[in-house]
This record gives structure tokens, C-alpha cells and sequence, in this order.
């Protein structure tokens, strides 16, 4: 009747009538024509479909939900064995079909690093399984050879083992001059809505730690370390939902950690210590894809969220401290999106205190932004600052080895102040070269270094141009960087060419500068 309000009467949400899953080799149906895409696809065991629908956040019956369809999208991105992943939506009468589809990328993955500068010589020769038996396993080796030491590491990471839902993580790693050995048991949070996650793990090593100053070729110090980790943790979700959550949970650690100056006579002194405390973890989830931002031609999910992580964990002197002390460490993100690209800004901080005041502390802080002016173009810049307090041997900022300027020899710069700003902007030549590399060429400046407070400062320039190479048939998203690159003379360095070989960018994704 005219006059009268109307009540809309409430839609009821679709329902998720039936669930595909279409699953592809790495060569697909009408692709695997010729005689080495045959065989590559008989050689890989496509992903079993156990373990694609484990990471599925929806099920038959159940409201369909868009939100939890992308992170479920997200969550089979991130095992790391699909080169392309998309989830859409069939409506059927009153219900939802939803398809799953899989493409398998090549999880046989051999990696060859090499940097060539100063005269030294590195290298790593890896060969590493990322999707044993179809299961999302890992299984590898790898060899690794520096002016310091060579070392063999084996690893084998196979999660969801027990029950669908606990994990294992097991490392051994046989060095020239010494050992270490990890594992680790975990139950993950496996979405943004789920309630309880833990992980317990062990970190022992017997290694030679060697300190470097000023850019001097050899070790000034060399100690022999014994050091031990036993911890657990355990987080429950106050909130939680697509959006984000907030978390809280404690944790606890029994430690050994000693020194003794390289062939000093007697055993090696055993001191054990203990802490527990709690911490906070809070996200406003935010992600967006990217196409060929670590990967030339490959589109990747890239975390643009907020959050926040921060606790204590207390340290008295009935656990082994000559004082009661109290540690505290704080992380943080957040990132934006504008027209033409993303940014995140990353701050790290940890601090030890005791009654005498600050025993050790670090802080970090980094912005990454890219810049996408079309379709083949990248721009990205990355700029990050650290400092310590007293850090522990063999902790030191130390930039010139697979982090910080990428041409610069083993141990180029150390200490307990540093700084790191690298730009790249590359050009996407093919998607696809052959059916099978996606190719890029890229233009490059670094500078940045390391040094001692008290000290002059160190630092190094250079530029060059290079080769991004990756497989379009491989679910590894870094690309291979092939670089000639330019030393500019410095003080200490009178400057020179390499050639680096190396994955990905050469500054970490999580803003710190001590790996």
C-alpha cells in the first residue's frame, strides 16, 4: 500500500553445490606434443588431489564464500609447486559450482650459483625436489662452496604428515668446520580463520665463526661455537576472519650458547639458559597480484597487509642469567597500492635488558616499492638502515655475500651499522621463449655497506645491466639474474668487473640486513 514501508525480504547466500578439481601436468593436454614434453610430463607425478582439496577453505554443502575462495587460491600458490592456480564459480539453479584448476610446474629444480670478483670464487650446485610424489614434499642437497667453507645440506620438509594437519621440517648440514642439525615440528595456521597453531623444534650446531673488519681479506678472530636450541610455541586466534585476526600466544626456549677462541687448550664450557614469555600478532589482510615482479611473465600473490607482532619473553636468573632480564622484539608491515604499482614498509626491532640496562638490541628498517609503467616495464626500489648493540659474535651486519651490493667480494663489509638502497627497472622481452622461459633484461644500481661504530664509514657504489630468466614451466617464482656488473673505485677497493650469478633480488623481502 502506498505509504507503507516494505521490508526487503533477506537472500539467502548460494550454496556450494559441487566442488571440480581439474588437475594439468606440466605440459597440458594439447601441449605435450613432441617427444621431451611427453617425457617431462611421465617423469613429474602430477599433485594428488588429496593435496589440492586439503587447501581448499570451502566444502560442498557449505555458503560459498569469494573471500575464502581467494585466500584458498593463495594457500595452493603458496606450496609452491603449481605454475598457475585459478578458482572459479558455475551458478546452478539455486547452488554454486565451483572449479578448481591446477597447472603442475617442474618441481625437479637443479640450482647453479656463481659469483666471480676480487679473485674469489662461490658457488652453489643444488638439486631440490619441491613436490615429492605429488605431496607438496621437500627433499634436496646442496653443495656450496666460499673462500671460508664448503658444505653439503640435506633437508626434507613434508607438512601436513600426521593427521592431515602436523608437519616435519629436518635439516643436516656437514660442514668443513663443523655441523648442524634441525628439526622442527609444526601445525601451522593453514588460513586467515583458523583458530590454533603450534611448533616445537630443535637448533644444534658446532661451527667456527669467523670475524671479519674493514674489508681485510682474512679472519681477524676465529672462535669455535657450541650452541643449542630447544623451544615451543603455541597461538590461539581472540579474532579471526578473511580480514584478518588478532592472535595471542607464548612461548619458551632452553639455550646453550658458548665461545672459545679457535685451538684453545680445554673443553668447551656448557652454559644453559631459559626464557618464556607471551606475544601478540595482529593483520588487516591486504593482497594483490603481481605479474612478474619476482618472476619475468609469472603473476604471484604479494602480501601488502598490516600487521603487527610484538612480545616479551622474560629471562631470570633462576634459568641460568648472571641477572634477571627481560627480552622484547617487535616486527611490523604495512603496504599500500597505487595506480601503477605496491610498496610495503618493513620495522624490525629486539632488544635485551638487564639491571645494568641494555645488554644487546637491533634494529631494522626498509620500504620496497615498485613501479610498473606498462605491460613489460618494472621498477623496483629498495632502501633499508640497520643498527646493533653489542651483537654476538658472528651476528654482525655482513653485506657482499649473496646480500647488499651484489659484486662485492665475501665479508666487503661488516659491522654493527649498516645500510643498503638498490634499484632495478627491466624490460619483459617474452613472456616465453621456446614454450619455456619467460626473458627479461634489467639495468641496475647498488650502493650501500657496512662498518663499525667508531669507525670510518664503508660503503660501495655500482651498476650494471643483466639477463632474468624463468621457466614458465617451473612453479619457482625467483628469476635467475645473470649480471655484469661495475665496482666503482672506493678507498679500500680500486673497483673492477663481475660477473654474478644469482636468484631473485639481492636484498631481503622482510626489510632485515643480517639475512
Amino acid at each position: 500500500m502506498a505509504g507503507q514501508d516494505t521490508l526487503a525480504t533477506p537472500v539467502p547466500p548460494r550454496r556450494v553445490s559441487l566442488i571440480i578439481i581439474e588437475r594439468e601436468n606440466v605440459f597440458g593436454r594439447g601441449e605435450a606434443r613432441d617427444f621431451v614434453s611427453k617425457l617431462v610430463n611421465r617423469m613429474h607425478a602430477t599433485t594428488r588431489l588429496s593435496t589440492i582439496r586439503r587447501e581448499l577453505l570451502f566444502r560442498a554443502g557449505e555458503p560459498f564464500d569469494s573471500a575464502r575462495a581467494a585466500e584458498s587460491e593463495r594457500n595452493l600458490r603458496r606450496l609452491g609447486v603449481f605454475r598457475s592456480v585459478s578458482i572459479d564459480t558455475v551458478q546452478r539453479g539455486d547452488g554454486v559450482v565451483v572449479r578448481v584448476r591446477t597447472a603442475d610446474g617442474w618441481s625437479t629444480k637443479p640450482d647453479f650459483r656463481f659469483r666471480s670478483t676480487g679473485g674469489q670464487i662461490t658457488y652453489t650446485a643444488a638439486l631440490e625436489e619441491t613436490n615429492l610424489l605429488g605431496t607438496a614434499s621437500q627433499a634436496g642437497i646442496r653443495y656450496r662452496k666460499t673462500p671460508d667453507r664448503s658444505s653439503v645440506l640435506l633437508h626434507f620438509r613434508r607438512p601436513r604428515l600426521v593427521a592431515g594437519r602436523v608437519g616435519i621440517d629436518l635439516q643436516y648440514d656437514d660442514r668443513s668446520d663443523g655441523r648442524l642439525y634441525f628439526a622442527q615440528i609444526n601445525q601451522p595456521f593453514f588460513s586467515l580463520s583458523s583458530p590454533f597453531a603450534f611448533r616445537a623444534d630443535i637448533d644444534h650446531r658446532e661451527e667456527r665463526i669467523l670475524r671479519y673488519y674493514q674489508g681485510e681479506a682474512r679472519a681477524r678472530d676465529t672462535l669455535q661455537r657450541r650452541f643449542t636450541l630447544a623451544g615451543a610455541a603455541a597461538s590461539w586466534a581472540i579474532t579471526a576472519g578473511s580480514g584478518g585476526y588478532l592472535r595471542w600466544g607464548v612461548q619458551g626456549q632452553l639455550r646453550r650458547e658458548d665461545y672459545v677462541l679457535d685451538g684453545a687448550a680445554g673443553p668447551i664450557p656448557v652454559t644453559w639458559t631459559g626464557a618464556v614469555g607471551p606475544y601478540l600478532h595482529w593483520r588487516r589482510a591486504r593482497f594483490v597480484v603481481s605479474r612478474g615482479f619476482q618472476g619475468v611473465g609469472r603473476s604471484e600473490d604479494v602480501d601488502v597487509s598490516t600487521t603487527i607482532l610484538g612480545g616479551v619473553m622474560f629471562a631470570p636468573q633462576a634459568l641460568g642469567y648472571e641477572a634477571d632480564g627481560l627480552a622484547t622484539f617487535f616486527s611490523g608491515r604495512t603496504g599500500g597500492v597505487s595506480r601503477h604499482g605496491f610498496g610495503y614498509l618493513d620495522l624490525n626491532a629486539s632488544a635485551m635488558f638487564s639491571a645494568t640496562g641494555v645488554d644487546s638490541a637491533s634494529v631494522h628498517a626498509a620500504v620496497t616499492w615498485t613501479f610498473q609503467t606498462g605491460a613489460r616495464y618494472l621498477a623496483v626500489v629498495h632502501g633499508a638502515v640497520g643498527a646493533q648493540h653489542n651483537p654476538r659474535p658472528g651476528q654482525e651486519f655482513d653485506l657482499g655475500l649473496g646480500l647488499g651490493p651484489r659484486a662485492s667480494q665475501i665479508h666487503a663489509f661488516t659491522g654493527n651499522r649498516a645500510f643498503f638502497l638498490s634499484g632495478e627497472y627491466r624490460y619483459n622481452v617474452a613472456d616465453e621463449v621456446l614454450n619455456l622461459t619467460g626473458m627479461g633484461v634489467a639495468a641496475f644500481v647498488d650502493y650501500g655497506g657496512a662498518w663499525y661504530q667508531g669507525s670510518g664509514v664503508r660503503t660501495g657504489l655500482q651498476a650494471g645491466i643483466g639477463l632474468r630468466l624463468t621457466s614458465s614451466r617451473s612453479a619457482r617464482l625467483e628469476a635467475t639474474r645473470i649480471d655484469l656488473a661495475r665496482r666503482f673505485p672506493t678507498g679500500s677497493d680500486p673497483g673492477g668487473w663481475a660477473i654474478v650469478i644469482g636468484k631473485g633480488f639481492p636484498f631481503s623481502s622482510n626489510g632485515r640486513l643480517d639475512g
